[in-house]
């Protein structure tokens, strides 16, 4: 494996691999064979030229939740993950009306397809939070017009439910 070899830069996100999405906050890992003259070490160099150019960074909180989490550890983070499972099946049972649905298997995400004859995405998700107080990104933010994007992984398992069917009642509502 290469894991370790000089010519591989690792960047890696805590958005997925520590539950910690919005945050923006990563890392870049290197080997540091060979020293001061390794390749890993010359690629960090040039790393910092372009980084003294950013004006912004990620936020003081941000960077303290992210060394939190580092401390906390995998094992912390599949317990995360194990809570998930509630508000995705959840969120799949109150979308299961639409004519198609994907993602719930690796994401935070669920995308569901509204029909042809539903109002369009922007407008049903406005729907959505005035009348049913669920809020969704419509898919057309995303590259799909005419889909919705549910989230299910802000909330706790218990508000996800309440959340999951008030979702549910307003598909089926604003689809007759």
């Amino acid at each position: 494996p290469c894991i370790d070899q000089e010519h591989v830069i690792h960047i890696f996100s805590f958005s997925k691999g520590y539950a910690m999405a919005g945050f923006r906050t990563g890392y870049v890992a290197f080997s540091s064979k060979n020293g001061s003259e390794g390749k890993g070490t010359l690629a960090y160099e040039q790393m910092l030229k372009v980084q003294d150019t950013i004006a912004i960074c990620t936020s003081r909180i941000s960077q303290m939740a992210a060394l939190g989490a580092l401390s906390a550890g995998r094992d912390w983070v599949n317990d995360q993950v194990k809570t998930l499972d509630v508000g995705r099946n959840a969120i799949l049972e109150a979308m299961s009306s639409l004519e198609e649905i994907i993602g719930g298997t690796g994401a935070m995400y669920v995308m569901g397809k509204l029909p042809k004859n539903s109002t369009d995405d922007k407008q049903f998700a406005s729907l959505l939070v005035e009348h049913f107080g669920v809020a969704v990104i419509p898919g057309s933010f995303c590259g799909y017009p005419g889909w919705i994007r549910v989230c299910y992984s802000n909330l706790p398992p218990e508000l996800c439910l309440e959340a999951a069917s008030r979702l549910k009642r307003g598909i089926l509502e604003l689809t007759k």
